[in-house]
């Protein structure tokens, strides 16, 4: 019992610590130094729809993993993360076809980022293993009358294992030790999070500069 206390504990210290540096961008400038707005972007937190056992939460792991990936693109504003999830209700889908909810919701953002973890499961054949995870992602662009959906699709990612499998002892292996972020699972997750960062980066500019 005091051995789980104490991890939950740990965990809890880490994801505060996480998100009280991660949760907006603290060393980006809402403008750039022309004058120029950075475009502002409010990420949820994801929603974990799968059944993945883990001592943590899968949500705030990969969650944390993305924004700490965009907080390094200066080219985005990061609004909080906090904010926006406590203006979600429980009775609000955001991968709803009707948007229209979201124009007056979150203020002075432009554009909204919505994620859902559909799948996180581990396929074995023989000696190899794969761990297959596919993430739902919504940006909703709210700058102008009527909010419009700019990018709406499932990525999947694979993350190989030659030999063995992706579980360890996560009782002691822990999310924000070093020792899992050189684990395969650690690796996998945050190879799913680059990508997930980089769509949402690359389609953000492309909406901004039409």
């Amino acid at each position: 019992m005091i051995k789980y206390f104490g991890l939950a504990i740990f965990s809890l210290l880490v994801f505060t610590s996480c998100s009280n540096n991660q949760d907006g961008n603290a060393n980006t400038s809402r403008f750039y130094d022309d004058g120029r707005a950075r475009p502002v972007v409010a990420i949820s937190s994801v929603i974990d729809s799968t059944t993945y056992d883990l001592p943590w939460s899968l949500s705030e792991e990969i969650t944390y993993l993305i924004k700490s990936k965009l907080s390094n693109n200066k080219n985005l504003f990061l609004s909080s993360t906090e904010m926006m999830d406590e203006s979600l209700t429980n009775t609000d889908d955001p991968f709803d076809v009707n948007v229209t909810w979201m124009k007056d919701r979150f203020d002075n953002s432009e554009f909204l980022v919505f994620l859902e973890l559909l799948n996180h499961n581990e396929l074995k054949k023989g000696t190899i293993s794969n761990l297959e995870m596919s993430m739902r992602i919504r940006i909703v662009d709210v700058r102008a009358k009527e909010p419009k959906v700019i990018l709406q699709e499932c990525i999947d990612d694979n993350y190989y294992i030659a030999k063995g499998s992706i579980k360890e002892n996560y009782q002691n292996t822990i999310w924000g030790s070093a020792e899992y972020a050189n684990s395969r699972m650690g690796l996998a997750h945050k190879q799913l999070a680059n990508e997930i960062s980089e769509r949402i980066s690359d389609y953000i500019a492309l909406s901004k500069s039409r």
